[in-house]
């Protein structure tokens, strides 16, 4: 599993990475591959909701958690799992996981309404359960950090089997 956050100060755009290794996940790597073509629109991206019981699962509970937290709940954001979406099928391609450049993602014309961008990877059998993804990421101090974190407004999160491996994107935005 890992763990990403992208803040824009002043116009220019800050990326700032916390890598964790839980027990479902490897470390990234250092160097990924170039990124998959952007995103569609987000009108023509998912749905106005979590798409399957999965990512269902772990948007309800991500929303518990916050709440148990003190904290509001996330809007699901199509664009955002579109961003999710890729990011889990380019993995699953490369059979690997790493972060997406969120960077590059928040600098480019159809992110600039985000101040902040933030990114959970994880990957595991291909069985894995929503609540079981959902208890990785939060039994990692960096992962539990930005499903937590006051700074996001809007989250989505996507899931890709390839190979008896599920890849998991989660990506939030304030």
């Amino acid at each position: 599993m890992g763990t990403k956050r992208t803040k824009r100060t002043k116009g220019v755009g800050i990326a700032a990475a916390v890598l964790a290794i839980a027990g479902v996940g490897a470390a990234c790597a250092p160097s990924p591959p170039p990124a998959p073509p952007a995103a569609a629109a987000a009108s023509s991206c998912g749905s106005a909701g979590p798409p399957d019981s999965v990512t269902s699962t772990i948007y309800n509970l991500t929303n518990s958690s916050r709440g148990a937290a003190g904290l509001g709940g996330l809007s699901w954001n199509r664009q955002l799992y579109c961003l999710a979406s890729n990011w889990s099928a380019n993995m699953a391609a490369q059979g690997r996981m790493y972060h997406s450049d969120l960077g590059a993602t928040i600098r480019s014309p159809g992110y600039g309404g985000y101040r902040t961008l933030g990114e959970n990877v994880l990957y595991g059998p291909a069985g894995m359960s929503g609540d079981a993804m959902h208890t990785a990421w939060m039994n990692s101090p960096a992962h539990r950090a930005n499903i937590l974190s006051g700074a996001f407004t809007s989250f989505a999160v996507a899931t890709r089997t390839s190979g008896g491996t599920v890849w998991a994107t989660e990506n939030f935005g304030g």
